[in-house]
């Protein structure tokens, strides 16, 4: 193995460690791990505490010496975690391999980090080859990019299981679709918020702050649930792994139908792999109460994370805002299993009338019972290649399944 890729798997080793998920890279460790230095080692990296992280620094690499658990991004945060959602609002020479997987390893730390980039600073450099899309101004609106990449039905295919995964059938994820879905997502809900002065603490997605909810079991349930071994003699609720009981906020967007339909069929359409422009059409947006509860576990099936079990459940839904909307109210089931990888994977079907309508896929950022939530695809439950489709996420509020959440709204 090269050094380049060496640098590059101990990159993503860094981001799968979830204890560590506070190492985050600064411009240097980027540098570094992308080769655009020859005197960057790991030795030189530095970090400065930020006040508002908290984050474990007691592990260490048999490889390489121990990082510096904190790292400041208020610098940092665009240039480095805007890398991913960079080559969808400017244009870039065509990436390397090992580019191309920085920008997915730049996707997935903002995502981890959270607080989604809304507006991204343009490096105004004369040798930089970053120009913005038909302008000059320094700064680029991130959302009608993600709302280019999340509406575009391209993506749902078999290969991609119609969610947030790579197309090519293995269920890995695909972070710059979780992180185009983060940040339209976390566009509307400021556009709502703002717009009826409403912000109850239900409303708040748990990606408002760095690095909340991004390690396994940030859910802080009852310890019984967390310790508990899991024997068949024990109630279902305390054999399940993923803390799946409870009440849960669901935000769904999604656009007009013609709309959707006209950007996906009756424009020029790119060329593969090429994205399609920048869509700035307004969303709708559902805030939805879910009330879940576990029915069945079962053992892992072949093409799942072995792990763990996978986890069944059913339950209800119903419109919180805006207050009526028959559409929201619908019976939910599905089930929780870990991918081949070892994500989480949430499948979820609303059911009306006895017949599903329909379906999201959607996975946990953080891993088991991550407090940051599920961020994901909601689709036709058919797999219709016309639509419609858009994101969603969802969170817990609360472990118990009669609690109130319209209390605080």
């Amino acid at each position: 193995m090269d050094g380049y890729s060496s640098n590059i798997a101990f990159l993503e080793r860094l981001i799968r460690a979830q204890k560590n998920i506070g190492i985050l890279c600064n411009s240097s460790l980027f540098e570094w791990a992308t080769g655009t230095t020859k005197t960057t080692t790991r030795s030189h990296v530095q970090a400065q505490p930020d006040s508002d992280q908290v984050l474990d620094n007691s592990s260490s690499d048999d490889d390489h010496p121990t990082f510096p658990a904190v790292v400041s991004m208020r610098e940092n945060k665009d240039s480095e975690l805007g890398r991913g959602v960079l080559r969808k609002a400017i244009r870039v020479p065509h990436a390397t391999r090992q580019q191309d997987r920085i920008h997915r390893l730049s996707a997935k730390l903002h995502c981890l980090y959270g607080v989604p980039i809304q507006r991204l600073q343009v490096p105004e450099t004369p040798s930089s080859s970053l120009q913005p899309r038909g302008g000059s101004d320094p700064e680029v609106d991130m959302h009608p990019f993600a709302r280019s990449k999340v509406y575009d039905l391209r993506q749902h295919s078999e290969g991609t299981l119609w969610g947030p995964f790579v197309d090519d059938g293995s269920q890995n994820v695909d972070w710059e679709k979780i992180e185009a879905i983060m940040i339209i997502l976390d566009y509307n809900i400021q556009i709502f918020t703002n717009k009826y002065v409403t912000h109850g603490s239900n409303l708040i997605p748990p990606w408002d702050r760095p690095f909340v909810g991004v390690t396994p079991h940030s859910l802080n349930l009852r310890p019984a649930e967390l310790s508990v071994e899991r024997t068949p003699s024990l109630p279902v609720d305390l054999q399940d792994p993923y803390g799946v009981s409870g009440t849960w906020m669901r935000v769904v967007c999604f656009l007009d139908y013609r709309v959707l339909f006209t950007f996906n069929f009756s424009e020029e359409q790119p060329l593969p792999g090429q994205p399609r422009r920048p869509n700035d059409a307004e969303e709708a947006i559902r805030f939805i109460i879910v009330k879940l509860q576990v029915t069945k576990i079962e053992k892992a099936g072949k093409n799942d994370g072995q792990g763990l079990p996978v986890v069944h459940f059913k339950g209800s839904s119903y419109s919180a805002l805006p207050p009526v909307d028959v559409n929201a109210n619908s019976r939910i089931r599905g089930t929780v299993r870990l991918t081949p990888e070892g994500e989480v994977r949430w499948t979820t079907f609303s059911v009306f009338h006895g017949e599903e309508r329909w379906r999201s896929e959607g996975i946990q950022v953080g891993g088991v019972q991550a407090a940051r939530g599920i961020l994901g695809y909601w689709f036709d439950k058919d797999f219709d290649e016309y639509g419609p489709a858009g994101p969603t996420a969802f969170w817990k509020v609360s472990a118990d399944a009669e609690y109130d959440a319209t209390e605080d709204l």
